[in-house]
């Protein structure tokens, strides 16, 4: 773009203390901003917690400015009980670096409102020739950086708000899966306790058979099938321990913590659910209040309207500068004078920037009403697998459990009758551990479709 140059001839002044006195001006102004850069990310941190608060449901730690806490005891002695969703929760934000590394995004946005709060540099030339011993300086301010530095400012603080929603919505989302871990954990141990029973039961039933045949009182194909069911038990006992192990690791990595997972020490059981779950139409009011991806999206839009508006004052001006420039020769007289740097508009007029900045408006609109339709979905499906959830628990505790439980009953007073053998009483055994197994997976299915609502929904619920 081609420049026009306007110097207006001005009297001589000594240009060595004007240059003095632009830069400290400078450097006070980058003095008093870097000053109170620091507070305020503190208390970027601070909002994000007052953010997690609420929907966390535990006490949030303290953090310094950087993200960091200072709670190591904490964490050892919280580790010494059974963990609980509290606990663990508490754990994860206390010591997990990915939270740090979260948390450290606060900074990134943060640098950004001080960079546009500060202003550009003045640029000092200096030249001279030795031959004819000619010397010139030059100042030069850019103007145009002052008069958008508000709404630059204005700008980058809406991008902030954004950030603080993502980084609180990321911690969240965390905090979700350190409760789903622990339900996974607590479920996968009461699963390997009764497949460990249930191998105990065809164990022994293979042992009983084998002293019949000794006997000369069972078949051989009666004996290999005893055999080959205590085999396949024992599979599940060992799979249900592998798998129990695996579980309690992936509750170690969403913890942060280094130690292993046999070291942790987790509940007996799960809890038993509540006695009522909330309607699906306060769930989706819930959610349009809560969703922390669906605040930012919206504050997105804010900031991109901003961005168009600057853009839009600007397009044809985005650049321009004062100056103030001096030149003479050893003996002759030195002139100098104020001056003014703009590009001329000819060829670029700013439609690229503008377009760009209204093409990257309605992406953020768009985005924000895909969010809203993916919200509702969200919301719904996870309603529909909690109800899922309850109505196949309900169906094990009312009958499946209590009716394995009869027949193992009438079958222990069969069998003290004499009127079967133990391997129908080893059997209707069996039966019931296998009923029990399915009502831990019931209760597991319950809670894990619960905290998948929570995070659809945006935050915990009651």
């Amino acid at each position: 773009m081609p420049f026009l140059r306007v110097s207006p001839p001005r009297p001589r002044r000594p240009w060595a203390r004007a240059a003095s006195a632009v830069s400290a001006a400078a450097a006070s102004l980058v003095l008093g901003l870097g000053a109170c850069a620091h507070g305020s990310l503190q208390q970027d941190v601070t909002d994000v917690d007052a953010l997690l608060r609420p929907r966390a449901g535990v006490v949030i730690p303290s953090r310094t400015a950087f993200g960091e806490t200072a709670d190591a005891d904490t964490v050892k002695r919280l580790l010494e009980r059974p963990l609980s969703p509290e606990s663990a929760v508490r754990i994860a934000l206390i010591a997990h670096p990915a939270l740090r590394a979260t948390y450290a995004d606060l900074g990134l946005a943060r640098a950004d409102v001080v960079q546009a709060a500060l202003l550009a540099n003045p640029v000092l030339s200096l030249e001279r020739f030795s031959s004819g011993r000619f010397q010139e300086f030059g100042i030069a301010q850019s103007f145009i950086d002052l008069l958008s530095q508000p709404m630059r400012r204005r700008l980058a603080e809406s991008q902030l708000a954004s950030a603080r929603l993502r980084v609180a919505n990321d911690v969240f989302r965390h905090v979700t899966e350190v409760r789903d871990a622990l339900v996974d954990a607590v479920a996968a141990d009461q699963a390997r306790d009764v497949s460990e029973r249930a191998h105990a039961a065809a164990a022994a039933s293979a042992v009983a058979a084998t002293a019949l045949r000794d006997a000369g009182n069972l078949q051989e194909l009666n004996l290999v099938s005893e055999r080959a069911a205590a085999a396949e038990f024992l599979g599940g006992a060992l799979d249900a321990r592998g798998h129990s192990q695996a579980t309690r690791e992936q509750l170690v990595r969403t913890l942060g913590v280094a130690t292993h997972g046999a070291a942790l020490s987790l509940p007996e059981r799960l809890p038993d659910l509540p006695a009522e779950d909330p309607t699906l139409d306060s769930l989706l009011t819930l959610a349009a209040r809560h969703r922390l991806d669906l605040a930012a999206a919206l504050q997105d839009i804010n900031a991109a309207g901003r961005a168009v508006g600057l853009t839009q004052r600007f397009r044809l001006l985005p650049d321009g500068s004062l100056t103030y420039a001096g030149e003479g020769k050893d003996g002759g007289p030195f002139e100098s004078g104020l001056g003014m740097v703009i590009p001329l508009p000819l060829f670029d007029r700013g439609q690229a920037r503008l377009l760009r900045a209204q093409s990257t408006l309605r992406a953020a609109v768009a985005r924000q009403e895909a969010l809203l339709l993916v919200m509702r979905a969200d919301v719904r499906s996870a309603y529909a697998l909690l109800a899922a959830a309850r109505a196949r628990f309900e169906e094990y505790r009312a009958r499946v459990v209590p009716l394995r439980r009869r027949v193992t009953e009438e079958t222990q007073l069969q069998y003290n009758a004499m009127a079967i053998s133990v391997f129908g009483l080893l059997q209707a055994r069996q039966g019931e551990l296998s009923a029990a197994q399915g009502y831990i997976e019931a209760l597991s299915d319950y809670w894990k479709a619960r905290i998948q609502l929570e995070r659809a929904v945006g935050t915990s619920l009651p």
